[in-house]
């Protein structure tokens, strides 16, 4: 397998930024807050998520979907990630140990030699098709949030055996069910019969998260493309 070569730089800089804000920084207030203070509505307020799928892409070159869904298994969000991460993922799925550390098991191994704990991932937000996610770290009863890839994020995740997030409202707009899916060869027989009526944003990202994750990646280029003109309709026309 091909390995990215900008993959592990981009970790590396990532983690020696972690390591300087939850160590030396001790003046970063405003990224720093208390654990203690994460109440039961904010817990109450998201969906934990497993790992349900690693699919290669039989279209497109070095690219995986990611199958993430909630414990019922009823309903299930897709993420696109790269080679590096979805062998570093595979790998530790299967419980295979390579003869040297990968990209990352080193930051983890280093994140355990400060005593930094990786509590959880969490999925916040979603745009042009791309789903964000955060890393909450503990050192000292002090801890940090900092922005991951959210391939990054579950490749970690799964190495601290921590959980996985995602806030509600994201996980209801964009989440794919079992029943959605069946139902849409009786969709499509009926829209050949309908007045067309230009979908609105909302319905646009939910048909390219549904065209992820039955690995229509044409048909996700397009939707995306259609998505990115309708936020910037000034930068279609230039």
């Amino acid at each position: 397998m091909q390995k990215s070569a900008a993959f592990p730089g981009k970790l590396l800089i990532f983690f020696v930024k972690t390591i300087k804000s939850l160590v030396w920084d001790k003046n970063s207030t405003k990224k720093i807050v208390c654990l203690l203070k994460l109440n039961n509505s904010i817990m109450s307020s998201r969906v934990k998520l497993t790992i349900q799928g690693l699919i290669s892409s039989k279209t497109q070159y070095n690219t995986y979907a990611l199958v993430l869904g909630d414990e019922s298994r009823k309903r299930r969000i897709t993420v696109i990630i790269g080679h590096a991460e979805a062998e570093s993922i595979a790998l530790q799925l299967q419980n295979i140990k390579t003869p040297r550390p990968m990209t990352h098991d080193l930051m983890l191994n280093a994140l355990s030699g400060f005593k930094i704990e990786l509590v959880e991932v969490n999925i916040h937000h979603f745009e042009k098709g791309i789903f964000h996610s955060e890393l909450l770290l503990l050192s000292n009863e002090k801890t940090l949030v900092v922005d991951a890839r959210t391939s990054d994020a579950v490749a970690l995740a799964i190495r601290a055996s921590c959980p996985i997030f995602i806030e509600q409202d994201l996980f209801d707009q964009y989440s794919i069910s079992l029943d959605e899916e069946e139902k849409e060869a009786e969709v499509a027989e009926e829209a050949d019969q309908a007045v067309y009526e230009e979908p609105s944003l909302e319905e646009l990202e939910k048909r390219l998260q549904h065209a992820i994750a039955n690995e229509q990646y044409e048909e996700a280029a397009r939707l995306r493309d259609e998505i990115n003109r309708k936020r910037n309709p000034k930068d279609s026309n230039q």
